[in-house]
């Protein structure tokens, strides 16, 4: 007996509409209903109250293969909501380009992000345009990270991406050498999260 077929069958044993049995578990009536139909699995913390409201484990409701679809599910998304931390972690990183002197020159003093080679006027506002931006983005993905479901979590970390890579050619083709090293690390970073996740 599948899942779906379990619960239509204690729902109504318990004498509960699908609206009074959302009501008991937090969720929709519109999600009872496709639970009930097939087109969907509840997450753990539906799952476990609903055990608990018919008196029933989580094994007893769930088949071996719905258990593990079920897992694998919750894996994977708490997979992408790291990412995306990571991804904001790193983007908000950019931000120390406009803070941290790169190295200390030999007359005591220290090189920051723009004074290193000379940069023309109407550059050095976009370049702190772009790193800010950046920034503000990785604070964008570290404030949503635990909101967004699947398919935005791709677009996030696919406009993160891009953003990075957007600055990191204007910084190279500006002949900024040590915020574009910089900012290579953090790009860098990103691809071997991406190809590990894969």
């Amino acid at each position: 007996m599948q899942f779906h077929e379990k619960l239509k069958a204690c729902r109504i044993s318990l004498g509960l509409t699908q609206e009074q049995l959302a009501e008991r578990v937090y969720v929709s009536r519109v999600t009872v209903s496709k639970w009930e139909t097939g087109w969907g699995l509840p997450n753990l913390g539906s799952l476990q109250q609903l055990a608990a409201l018919f008196s029933l484990s989580v094994d007893e409701l769930l088949s071996t293969n719905e258990l593990v679809f079920l897992a694998r599910s919750e894996v994977e998304q708490a997979a992408g909501r790291s990412r995306i931390l990571l991804f904001g972690i790193l983007d908000f990183l950019a931000v120390l380009l406009l803070f941290l002197p790169l190295f200390a020159n030999g007359d005591g003093g220290s090189v920051a992000l723009f004074s290193f080679s000379p940069t023309a006027s109407f550059l050095q506002p976009l370049l702190i345009t772009m790193v800010g931006l950046l920034s503000l983005f990785g604070v964008f993905e570290l404030a949503v990270q635990s909101h967004l479901g699947p398919q935005w979590c791709i677009r996030v970390r696919t406009l993160s991406f891009v953003l990075g890579l957007v600055l990191l050619l204007v910084l190279v083709s500006s002949r900024q050498p040590y915020p574009a090293t910089f900012l290579l690390c953090l790009v860098f970073s990103k691809v071997f999260m991406l190809i590990k996740r894969q």
